[in-house]
C-alpha cells in the first residue's frame, strides 16, 4: 500500500536543551519549506554560495506580518499616498520592476523636499520592495527611475509601527569585531546599549604580515587588536568600554564547537598560553574574572549570563537564514539556546551583514536606502520590519567608527610600498563597508522569541542534512573540504 505523500516527516534535533531537544514533526508544507532551505544553507555549509535569480520575485510574505496593508495604484509618475493611511515608522512599497539596465538600476521616490533612492541588482525584474519610510502620507509621491522601469497598476503599501529604540535597553550581539558597527551603530548610539562580541576575530587575511611574518604570532596580534577594537571603538557611539565586551572565543571554531558542544577547541590559527587571553582584555571586571572554556556549552552559558546581566528589551543579532556567514548564523543559534534559560520579555532585531543571495547588498552609494536583502526562499519567520533612521551625525560617526576598525582597512607602513596585492584590492572593493554601512537607515526584521527558536530549528535541520557524508566528484578528502568550508563561513570572509 502506497504511503500518503502528506504524512508527517520527523527530523531529529541536535539540541540537548529540554524543550528545544524534542523531535519535531514536519507537515508536507513544512517539508517543502525545509527542502528549499537545504538548497540554500546546505550550499553555504559546503562553501558554495547560492545564486540569485535577478528576474525572480522577492519572496517576503509581508501580508502575514503585523503590517497595515493599503492598496495603491502606480502610474508612470508615481502614486497617491492618502492622508488617511495609518501612521507608521516603517513603510514599504510592494511593486514590480518591469525592466532594468546598467549596473546600478535605481528608483527614487519623492514627496515635497524629502526623497529616497534605492538601488537594485543588475538585470532585476519582478516583485520588489521600496523603502519609503522617510516619506509621509498626505500627498502624491512621485517616482523616477534611473535604468529602471516599473509596472503600472495595482501595488501595496505595508506600514509598520515599532517602538523607537531611543532609551530602550538593547543588547547587540556581534559574531566578530566590527559586525556591531556595520549593522547597528545608529541603534546603539540612540539607545541604552550593551555590545557583546563573540570572537576575537583572530583569523582572516594576514594584513599585518609585514610586521609579524610568523603566522601564529600574526594571528595572536590580530586577535588582540580586533578584540580591543570591539571594546573601545563603540565609545565613538557613546558606549563605554565596560559596556562593550568581547567573550574571547576563537574565530573559525564555532561550527566545530556546535557539532561537539562539550569538546574544548583551541584557537584555529594561533597558539595561546592562556586560553582566556582575549577575554582578559576586557575592561569589565566581571567578564574578565569569569572562567573561560572554548566549548559551545560555555558559549551558550556566557550569552545566557549576559542576558541576565543586561535584561534587554531588544536583542540585535544576525538573521540565521538571510546572513550567509556560518559564524553569524551560529551566533543566533547560540542565542536561541540561551533564551531557553533566560525568560525575560524581549524582541529580537535580526540583521544581515552578508546577504546570502547578494553579498554586494546594500547596493549603490551610501546615500541610497539599505533595502530588504534579496530572498527567494521560504518564510523567514518575522513579525515586523523596522527601518531605523540614522541622522547625518549618526552616519558620519559610523563611518569614523568603521575606519577605526583595523580589519576594514589595509595596514600601510607608509614606506612607499603598496599595502595590498590585486586580489586584496578586489576583495576590499567588493566588500567596502565604508560604502555599504553608513546608510540613511539600519534595517531589521523583528522577531519574537518563539520565531527565533523556530529559526534555530530550521537551521539545525537544514545543516544536519547538509552535513551528511557525501563524496563529491573530484574530492579526495570530503571531510577535510567540509571542515575547511565550515571554518571559512561564506564568501571567504571568516571574520566579519
Amino acid at each position: 500500500m502506497r504511503k500518503r505523500v502528506d504524512r508527517e516527516l520527523a527530523l531529529p534535533s541536535s539540541s540537548t536543551l529540554g524543550g528545544l531537544g524534542r523531535r519535531r514533526a514536519l507537515s508536507r508544507a513544512e517539508w517543502f519549506r525545509m527542502a528549499g532551505l537545504v538548497l540554500l544553507l546546505g550550499g553555504v555549509a559546503m562553501g558554495q554560495r547560492p545564486r540569485l535569480d535577478p528576474q525572480g520575485d522577492y519572496a517576503y510574505d509581508l501580508p502575514s506580518t503585523e503590517a497595515a496593508v493599503r492598496d495603491v495604484s502606480l502610474d508612470d509618475a508615481g502614486f497617491a499616498w492618502s492622508a488617511e493611511m495609518p501612521e507608521g515608522d516603517t513603510v514599504f512599497l510592494e511593486f514590480r520592476l518591469a525592466e532594468t539596465t546598467g549596473e546600478e538600476p535605481a528608483v527614487t521616490a519623492a514627496r515635497g523636499s524629502a526623497s529616497v533612492r534605492q538601488v537594485f541588482e543588475p538585470k532585476a525584474a519582478g516583485r520588489r520592495f521600496l523603502d519609503v519610510s522617510p516619506l509621509r502620507a498626505g500627498d502624491r509621491v512621485s517616482l523616477s527611475g534611473s535604468g529602471a522601469k516599473w509596472q503600472g497598476g495595482p501595488a501595496r503599501l505595508f506600514v509598520y509601527r515599532n517602538r523607537p529604540v531611543a532609551g530602550r535597553r538593547v543588547l547587540v550581539l556581534a559574531p566578530h569585531p566590527d559586525d556591531a558597527e556595520i549593522a547597528a551603530f545608529g541603534v546603539y548610539r540612540q539607545s541604552n546599549a550593551d555590545i557583546v562580541t563573540i570572537t576575537a576575530g583572530d583569523s582572516g587575511w594576514q594584513n599585518f604580515k609585514a610586521l609579524f611574518p610568523e603566522e601564529k604570532e600574526h594571528y595572536r596580534i590580530k586577535g588582540l587588536l580586533r578584540a580591543w577594537d570591539s571594546i573601545t571603538v563603540p565609545m565613538i557611539g557613546g558606549v563605554p568600554p565596560e559596556r562593550a565586551r568581547n567573550l574571547g572565543y576563537y574565530n573559525g571554531r564555532m561550527a566545530e564547537m556546535q557539532k561537539s558542544p562539550a569538546q574544548v577547541f583551541p584557537p584555529f590559527r594561533t597558539v595561546l598560553e592562556d586560553p582566556a587571553y582575549y577575554r582578559k582584555l576586557n575592561v569589565d571586571l566581571s567578564l574578565r574574572g569569569r572562567p573561560f572554556e572554548g566549548t559551545w556549552d560555555a558559549l551558550v552559558g556566557d550569552i545566557a549570563w549576559e542576558l541576565g546581566r543586561v535584561k534587554p528589551e531588544v536583542i540585535v543579532t544576525p538573521h540565521p537564514i538571510l546572513d550567509s556567514h556560518l559564524e553569524h548564523q551560529l551566533t543566533t543559534v547560540a542565542l536561541a539556546e540561551a533564551l531557553a534559560r533566560w525568560k525575560g520579555d524581549c524582541e529580537i532585531y535580526l540583521y544581515t551583514n552578508h546577504a546570502i543571495l547578494d553579498e554586494a547588498r546594500p547596493r549603490g552609494d551610501r546615500d541610497a536606502m539599505t533595502g530588504l536583502p534579496a530572498w527567494q526562499g521560504a518564510d523567514l519567520r518575522f513579525s515586523r520590519v523596522h527601518s531605523v533612521p540614522n541622522t547625518e551625525e549618526d552616519r558620519k560617526l559610523k563611518l569614523v567608527a568603521l575606519e577605526a576598525m583595523h580589519d576594514l582597512r589595509a595596514f600601510d607602513l607608509r614606506d612607499g610600498a603598496d599595502p595590498l596585492d590585486e586580489s586584496k584590492k578586489r576583495a576590499l572593493f567588493r566588500n567596502d563597508y565604508y560604502r555599504r554601512a553608513p546608510r540613511p537607515v539600519e534595517l531589521f526584521l523583528v522577531a519574537t522569541r518563539e520565531q527565533v527558536a523556530a529559526l534555530r530549528e530550521d537551521w539545525l535541520q537544514t545543516v544536519q542534512i547538509a552535513r551528511r557524508p557525501r563524496s563529491p566528484a573530484g574530492s579526495k578528502n570530503p571531510a577535510a573540504n567540509h571542515q575547511q568550508a565550515e571554518r571559512r563561513g561564506a564568501g571567504n570572509q571568516p571574520d566579519r
